[in-house]
């Protein structure tokens, strides 16, 4: 039984990585980069997106040809009948975290007949093909206030004034300026998209921050919203609690999974995804990621609302660091509650290079190491992003341990690794020569 178990869940695990290499998706990837077990049963915000995978959105109603040397009033003219609800929304915005602040601008709208936003204009591109037709009007930013006038009651972007907003086609100002596209790189495929510039920090630039092409549509980079289901996201009522574990899992062991469960059940999370690194720097003599997240994806298969993170979170990890990779979690599941579930030493070690800070966009979940008589002390000015996960009294069970048991022909205890594993371990002859 056992075996079929293994042979299933491989296949599974195949399959799914054939299928992500295949073609553009989702601009947060969706859940297809997620393998979740049968039996689960989390609160996961469903149907984020309303556009096919296969069938791009269509603008041909719009009849008037634009070109690139045509004025903002020629150009608002020819799409002057859209309404706001068919906008593609740019990748990497799947849902908005601050609804309040769309309520917000939507009564000064009102109450200022369209407010005055010349300072800081909404951006629209339009994109066309060789003949001028029109091919997709997109949003590049200010989504919040594109909402807000929605929300205002606006219905069509010729209601919008004409000084609030720039209207670009292909990338390109009336006066022939260029611009680039900004986009957090949470949102599109990095393997995809190799041709972009990363953007400094500043401001309002974000780390993970890339400019891409304006002759690139928010469809083809990725997006599957139009703003009239980015408005349904942003404004549904439940926004679930989702942790992410990180660690080399080589192998994932039962040690693994009561530290994921005890963190659900103490902060009371819907779902943990396990996240394997990929690539990891520390522990250069670690398993190849296939393996790893081979036996990591034939393990989750038996727990409730702990499941694996499947895409390549190396190539945003490497490049900018955790903080993107969990605003592509966050969008994935339509939610800014976030945690990182994390073990004493790593959260110390994070602590002394000085890399948790008090504006994170997580919070972390710290458990303590077993049978440690040391206390772990959160810093005052850290307790709104940390919080230590009372320990549940288990043995401390580490890989290293197990992969010596391994090597030196000791079967490790059922409590320690799940058998199925140790069938793969020893049908691909792992840790013999470690």
């Amino acid at each position: 039984m056992g075996r079929v178990i293994w042979l299933l869940s491989l296949i599974l695990f195949f399959v799914s990585l054939h299928v992500f290499g295949a073609e553009r998706i989702d601009c947060s990837f969706l859940l297809e980069q997620i393998l979740k077990n049968k039996r689960q049963e989390t609160r996961v915000i469903p149907n984020l997106s309303d556009l096919s995978a296969n069938q791009p959105p269509s603008f041909h109603f719009l009849g008037r040809k634009v070109f690139e040397n045509q004025s903002k009033e020629d150009r608002l003219k020819a799409i002057s009948e859209l309404p706001l609800d068919q906008v593609i929304a740019a990748p990497g915005h799947r849902f908005l975290r601050k609804p309040q602040q769309v309520e917000g601008l939507a009564k000064y709208i009102r109450e200022n007949q369209g407010g005055n936003f010349e300072h800081d204009r909404i951006l629209v591109n339009i994109v066309t093909d060789s003949e001028g037709k029109i091919r997709e009007v997109d949003l590049w930013n200010a989504h919040h206030r594109f909402l807000a006038y929605r929300l205002a009651g606006y219905e069509r972007m010729g209601q919008l004034k004409l000084d609030n907003i720039d209207i670009l086609v292909n990338g390109v100002q009336p006066w022939g300026e260029p611009w680039g596209h900004y986009l957090p790189a949470a949102g599109i495929d990095l393997n995809k998209f190799r041709d972009f510039r990363v953007v400094p920090v500043g401001g309002d630039i974000r780390e993970g921050t890339i400019a891409l092409s304006g002759r690139l549509t928010n469809y083809e980079l990725g997006s599957r919203n139009t703003i009239g289901q980015l408005m349904t996201n942003t404004m549904r009522d439940y926004k679930p609690k989702v942790g992410v574990y990180f660690g080399t899992f080589d192998p994932i062991h039962e040690g693994h999974f009561r530290v994921a469960k005890n963190a659900m059940e103490n902060a009371g999370l819907d779902e943990i995804l396990i996240a394997p690194n990929l690539n990891s720097i520390e522990k250069p003599e670690a398993s190849a990621a296939h393996h790893r997240i081979a036996m990591t994806a034939m393990r989750v298969q038996r727990e409730s609302g702990i499941n694996l993170y499947t895409g390549d979170s190396a190539s945003l990890i490497d490049q900018f660091g955790r903080d993107p990779f969990f605003e592509r979690v966050g969008q994935i599941y339509g939610t800014k509650k976030l945690y990182q579930v994390i073990g004493q030493d790593s959260f110390e070690k994070l602590l002394e290079q000085g890399k948790i800070k008090p504006d994170s966009n997580r919070v972390y979940l710290v458990s303590p190491r077993a049978g440690s008589s040391q206390n772990l002390v959160i810093p005052e000015s850290l307790k709104e992003v940390a919080v230590v996960i009372p320990g549940d009294g288990s043995p401390s069970i580490s890989s290293t341990q197990i992969r010596q048991k391994i090597r030196s022909h000791n079967r490790p205890l059922e409590t320690e690794l799940d058998p199925t594993l140790l069938e793969y371990i020893q049908k691909h002859n792992l840790y013999q020569g470690k």
